[in-house]
Formats: C-alpha cells, structure tokens, sequence
C-alpha cells in the first residue's frame, strides 16, 4: 500500500524540526559569546589551519667596492719650437748655432718651418742634419728625402753669376782621348754648377800628355782654385773600360773628390760614399750641402779669401 505524498512530506518535517529541537534547545542565540570563548574559538580555528612557511631570508649579496683605475696621465703637450727671425734674409750658415742639440732637434725645426711654408729655411736646417751632426741611418735618409724634395721645387740659391765663386776643373790625358773628353768634362762643370745651387762657376782645362800605352789613355782628375797659387784637391786618375760610360766615371770621380777634400779640409761631416746604384749627378746636389759647396769653393782659393754669403 502506497503512502501518500503530503504525508510524506509532513513526516520529513516533523522528523528534521524534532532534531532541530533536540540539538538546539540548550542554545542561546540572543546572548554574544564572551571574550574568553571568543579566544577559544580562534585558539581552535587557528589550530586547524596550516602553518606558514617563512621564507629563507634572502642573502644580500655583499657589493664588492671596484675600484676605478686611475687616469692614464695626459702628456703635456710639446713645447713649441723656437723658429728664430724668419723676418731677416736666410743665408748658408742659418742654423749651424743648433747643432748642438743634435739631429733630432734640427728634424723637428726643418719639419716646423716646412709646415709654416718657409721652405728655403726648412732646406737649410735639413742641411744642418747632413753637414754639421751625426744622424742615424734613418735620419739621413729622411732628410736625403726632404733636401730632394726641397731642391727640386725651389729657385736657384745664387742667381748672380757674377758673384759665383770660380775654381777650375782640370783633366790630363792623351791626345786621342782629349777629343772625347773636352765636351764631356763641359757638361760635368755644368752639373757642379747646378748641384752647388749656382754657387760656383766652373771653368775646364785639358792637359794633352803623351801616353805609351795602347788602348784608351789614363785619364787624371783634379779640383783647383781659379789662381794658379791656389789650392787643389788630390788628382785621381783612371783609365776607362769599355762598359763604363766616360761622364757617369767623371761625376764619380768629382764627387771623390770633393768629399775627400770636405774631410781633410774643413770640420763638416763628411759625404758619404757613394753606392754602387746610386747617381753620381743627384749625389752632387744631394749628399753635398751648398754651405759646404761654399766652404769647398773657398778652401781652393784660399788665397783669394773669397767666400758665397
């Protein structure tokens, strides 16, 4: 036998309100919980919850102190170079007084004057650097390379011919020879007078010998004052070989010459010597300064005491 729905219902009822009733009839929802239940409640709660993890405590890295390096120290800047009076007209000695403070003072001073523009000046201290110190290799080299440069691209240093001071390049040979040599000793004069800037002014005298032997003559060189009392380099002599050419073996022999003198006669430095690939003709206007061509010009007439200023 079926029971019905409303009944069913009102049973659930009556069975939930009976155990409502039954639990809670000692209760007292009106009055507020005291503290110390209130405290025993959160004593409970607090015991059912789960505890808090602390984090590690986060290690500080120490900060390392980094030191800055110190500054590089500034060079102070060079001082600068004292050009002397670029207002009075050069002349051949200008600069010989620095010489003392040697090579690379008189590099310096050539380079600052070029840059200036004042090339004649800046010719004349490259001078300095070959005639009157000791340069190092490298130094002679660059100031070969400046004085080429220089001597190319500036006027003649005596445009006077009339002041040229005059020595004689002489030569003895024989006869048949002679002929091939006259205008060939000529052209040398004129390559003395080029390479000395037109400080000189060369005259040329052959001397006819008679020669005993065959073949080509022995040919003898020589440097003298125009006075027949004046003074005169060594003589070189040399006989010519087929394969040589006579005016290359001339200029060799004058550039001999005149170095040979240089070094005897007066406290310039040297020439050196000449390479086996070198040009005698640009060695001529190159390796000998024109202060030295002066001072060469001058010890050969000593007698005349005349001297290129």
């Amino acid at each position: 036998m079926r029971i019905p729905i409303p009944i069913v219902i009102l049973l659930i009822i009556a069975v939930i309100s009976g155990l409502w009733w039954s639990n809670t009839r000692h209760m007292d929802f009106l009055t507020p919980p005291s503290e110390a239940q209130l405290q025993e409640i959160r004593r409970k709660a607090e015991a059912t919850m789960p505890k808090e993890e602390k984090p590690d405590a986060i290690s500080v890295p120490k900060l390392v102190k980094v030191t800055a390096p110190p500054p590089e120290p500034v060079e102070p800047p060079k001082p600068v170079i004292d050009l002397g009076d670029l207002t009075s007209s050069p002349n051949l000695q200008n600069y010989a007084e620095r010489t003392p403070k040697g090579s690379s003072h008189l590099i310096e001073l050539a380079t600052a004057l070029q840059e200036k523009g004042e090339l004649q000046r800046a010719l004349l201290a490259w001078e300095r650097v070959i005639d009157l110190t000791k340069p190092d290799p490298a130094q002679a080299a660059t100031a070969f390379d400046a004085i080429k440069k220089l001597r190319s691209s500036l006027p003649t240093w005596n445009r006077s011919p009339e002041t040229a001071i005059q020595i004689t390049l002489r030569a003895s040979t024989g006869k048949k020879q002679a002929k091939t040599l006259t205008p060939i000793l000529e052209s040398v004069a004129r390559d003395i007078e080029a390479a000395s800037s037109g400080i000189l002014k060369i005259k040329t005298s052959i001397k006819i010998g008679k020669t005993s032997t065959k073949g080509q003559s022995p040919v003898a060189v020589w440097l003298k004052g125009v006075d027949e009392k004046s003074t005169s380099t060594e003589v070189v002599s040399f006989t010519l070989n087929p394969s040589e050419d006579l005016k290359s073996t001339l200029l060799k022999t004058v550039y001999q010459l005149v170095t040979n003198h240089i070094s005897r006669s007066t406290a310039y430095t040297p020439p050196a010597n000449l390479t086996a690939v070198e040009n005698p003709q640009e060695a001529l206007s190159y390796r000998i300064t024109r202060l030295c061509w002066n001072e060469f010009a001058a010890a050969l007439n000593a007698s005349a005491k005349k001297t290129q200023q």
